[in-house]
């Protein structure tokens, strides 16, 4: 999930005319975004220092150098998180080793990757069954449907990952919750995939989870 907020922005980049403008500022995996009159992207790889005075943080690429005018706590706050390394996307899922994982219907190399270096146990065929984590791939409104094959192969406790194309002809969140919605799930989380891919988690609520059932001691 990315970093955002809302601030005055000024982007010189370079040409001779430097925007200035009340802008969204979201800070992604990989890129700095500014969006609106000010808009401006910076891949995070081209940053070469950060800076901070007096509530304003300066960020210097080639691209263009971007200050951002937040309040001292805040401009403290984002200083660290643009210095930070980016958290690989298998952190942002929230894999842990050992984890039972299922990727239905997904095809992104970078998530296939990572997934196979993080646990042994990942499943790539048309079932699977006791999962920790299901990725499931939706393309259109009428694959929704997979969205209940993926519950039925997870643990009580387990994550379903909703991977759809971004942009106007992908899925809608909307539908996915509407989804989600009917069948009992709860939406805890947004992770950008890749340039093309999005994804929401969804989970039984607590208060849906069956309790395990009690351990048998021996006589």
């Amino acid at each position: 999930m990315g970093y955002e907020t809302k601030c005055h922005v000024r982007v010189d980049d370079g040409s001779g005319s430097i925007r200035e403008a009340e802008a969204t500022v979201l800070l992604e995996t990989d890129e700095l975004v500014v969006r609106g009159a000010a808009r401006v992207r910076i891949p995070r790889t081209t940053i070469e220092r950060v800076s901070t005075r007096g509530g304003i943080v300066t960020v210097t690429s080639p691209i263009a150098v971007v200050s951002l005018s937040l309040d001292d706590k805040s401009a403290a706050a984002w200083h660290k998180r643009i210095e930070a390394p980016p958290k690989r996307l298998i952190d942002k899922l929230d894999v842990k080793p050992g984890m039972k994982v299922w990727l239905f219907r997904v095809t992104d190399r970078t998530l296939d990757e990572q997934v196979a270096e993080r646990t042994s146990k990942v499943v790539r065929g048309a079932t699977a069954s006791n999962c920790d984590v299901v990725f499931v791939g939706v393309d259109t409104i009428a694959q929704l449907q997979r969205i209940e094959r993926a519950l039925d192969a997870t643990t009580q406790i387990g994550a379903i990952w909703v991977v759809h194309p971004k942009g106007p002809d992908g899925v809608p969140d909307t539908a996915i919750f509407d989804k989600a919605k009917a069948l009992g799930l709860a939406y805890t989380k947004v992770a950008r995939v890749s340039d093309t891919l999005t994804a929401e988690k969804l989970v039984r609520p607590l208060a849906a989870r069956k309790a395990a059932p009690p351990k048998r001691r021996g006589g």
